[in-house]
């Protein structure tokens, strides 16, 4: 591992954490030598980080602590100082810094701790830019990042991290050099419950004998904190203001193991982009069951010239209908005109355009979705995380033709394109099942994600 990020609720010791893990770094060995023995790190350089001055001196006070206690194992090689903690007998230090300070230079670190990541924003996300960039210096280089939940802006240091982590723990990105552990509570329960309060609150809560569950409930039962903050700071849950399109949980309930059938009569559903956004090619049974054929999405530090490798789309829908029995492909058509009038003289009238920006043919096609999906009846899906990440950062936008889903604004580097894909295949797949929409059912606007 070269970098963690570990997240969770509030008082399982986060902090307590970073200051043990900088003081292993400190004083303890490196790795196995050439022998199979352990080598000292040499000079060991350690900034352990906060946002602000405050919670500088607190995080560093926990190292000061664990250092200079009468029973500390630590304490006959390093000396405890007020603002940095040296190696005795050789050369060595671990420090506090605050990111609210600035910094123009990393310096040589051979380990950074940066506290409560939420908090890390504007000039602050650029300090610890530059300290993570100043690791690649050293050798072994360790970068441990510990935070609360926040509200999910992609586009903070926090964001950016657990979008990449959450890729990683899905299995969409390789990366052992990267660890992501998170503490939280699903967000099916219903937490105005007191049983299924208690159930989440133990469900988010890490092994840590100190946290009481009953103090934990109380502070929503009779402290009464807002619910967004609870779910935050208790439940260790990321709270969008816009929050999700689909009920908390019903998705992944409809996670099936199942793959089409070589031959089976399949709708295709599929969203194009150019590069900002991704692109998707999603199949479809006449049962609703839902399977991701190909996913083209801007890599994590793709070149700024990255463009959806259209040959690649191509040559997966040239599969598609080789494979299947392809009774219908919807197309949107934005910036894929040529292609889609290629695949109309290849494959015939079975290509046709669905327009997603039109609310008059989108909207019924969402609300067939959703009620699918609440219902759990005549859906089913394969569980890729892509699209299961896409279907959660789709938001509802309310027109007079029907509410559709759609990002929550136009430059948000949350993408929809999967999940708008399968509306679509879901869409056509019925219509040619010949099933009719089921009742209306109220589309949630605006709740907890």
């Amino acid at each position: 591992m070269r970098r963690g990020l570990f997240v969770g609720p509030k008082g399982w010791g986060k902090t307590e954490l970073i200051a043990a893990v900088g003081l292993a770094e400190l004083a303890g060995p490196s790795t196995l030598g050439d022998r199979g023995r352990p080598t000292v790190r040499r000079s060991p350089n350690i900034p352990i980080a906060a946002a602000s001055f405050d919670q500088a001196k607190e995080l560093f006070g926990a190292a000061y602590i664990m250092a200079g206690h009468v029973d500390s194992g630590l304490r006959p090689y390093v000396e405890a100082l007020s603002t940095e903690i040296r190696l005795k007998e050789r050369p060595g230090r671990l420090f506090r810094i605050a990111a609210e300070a600035g910094t123009k230079d990393g310096g040589r670190p051979t380990a950074f701790g940066a506290d409560e990541l939420h908090e890390w924003k504007g000039a602050k996300a650029r300090v610890h830019l530059v300290i993570g960039n100043s690791l690649t210096k050293r050798a072994e280089g360790l970068e441990l990042n510990i935070s609360t939940p926040d509200d999910a802006q992609p586009d903070s240091l926090l964001g950016k991290l657990v979008a990449y982590g959450e890729k990683v723990a899905s299995g969409e990105i390789v990366d052992p050099t990267f660890l992501y552990v998170r503490y939280a509570a699903d967000e099916h329960w219903d937490i105005n419950d007191p049983v299924q309060l208690r159930q989440a609150i133990r469900q988010a809560t890490p092994p840590a004998p100190w946290i009481g569950i009953e103090r934990v409930a109380a502070r929503y039962e009779i402290d009464q904190i807002a619910e967004h903050e609870f779910r935050r700071y208790h439940l260790g849950q990321f709270v969008r203001p816009k929050g999700s399109w689909l009920p908390a949980g019903k998705w992944a309930e409809l996670c099936v193991d199942r793959q089409l059938q070589d031959g089976e009569p399949v709708v295709l559903g599929f969203d194009g982009s150019y590069s900002r956004d991704a692109s998707a090619l999603i199949g479809c049974t006449l049962d609703g069951h839902l399977e991701v054929l190909g996913v083209w999405e801007r890599p994590e530090n793709a070149l700024q010239d990255w463009v959806v490798p259209r040959h690649e789309v191509d040559a997966w829908v040239n599969r598609a209908f080789q494979r299947f029995k392809i009774l219908e492909m919807a197309c949107d058509p934005h910036r894929w005109t040529n292609e889609i009038g290629e695949w109309v003289d290849r494959y015939g009238s079975a290509v046709v355009e669905f327009p997603t920006s039109t609310p008059k043919r989108m909207a019924p096609a969402c609300a067939r979705f959703y009620g699918a999906v609440v219902t759990g009846e005549g859906l089913s899906h394969d569980g890729h995380p892509a699209l299961s990440r896409h279907l959660h950062n789709a938001v509802v936008k309310e027109t007079r033709d029907g509410a559709y889903i759609t990002k929550e604004h136009r430059d948000s580097p949350r993408k929809i394109d999967l999940a708008v894909a399968a509306v679509m295949a879901y869409d056509r797949a019925m219509w040619h099942a010949g099933t009719k929409p089921k009742r209306a059912i109220a589309m949630v606007i605006g709740g907890d994600g």
